[in-house]
């Protein structure tokens, strides 16, 4: 049980850094050890956490704090803050995508569960760019 007001939480929320995180790493490292170019953290619309090429936008997304299979567990979280905060992050997430795109980048979520089998997303970002080394 959350034992923090909304306005201590939300303090310490403001506090956890949004970059550089251990996610964010490892997928950068995949890159790397695969000989893939890529620029960290472009400084365009929504913020993705790497672009590859002119216009593929990738985002590195951890499964709690963006909402993988959120209706699963939704009912689970002990109290209403952390139920709106992710929906919150869910919707914002779907309309910067929907905005990006719209613009004519292809944008790629991988999720922290994806980082699991490496060979699998290197291959979903083959099947999206054809820039990519083979």
């Amino acid at each position: 049980m959350d034992n923090l007001t909304r306005k201590q939480r939300s303090y310490n929320m403001s506090r956890i850094k949004s970059t550089g995180t251990k996610l964010e790493e490892k997928f950068f490292k995949l890159l790397d050890d695969n000989n893939i170019s890529y620029t960290k953290y472009p400084k365009i619309y929504g913020k993705p956490d790497c672009q590859i090429g002119k216009n593929l936008l990738i985002f590195i997304d951890s499964d709690f704090w963006h909402g993988w299979r959120f209706s699963l567990w939704r009912d689970r979280l002990p109290k209403k803050y952390w139920a709106d905060k992710i929906a919150g992050n869910i919707k914002r997430d779907s309309v910067k995508f929907l905005k990006l795109r719209k613009q004519g980048c292809k944008v790629v979520r991988i999720w922290e569960h994806n980082l699991k089998h490496p060979a699998k997303v290197v291959l979903k970002l083959r099947g999206v760019s054809s820039d990519l080394p083979i």
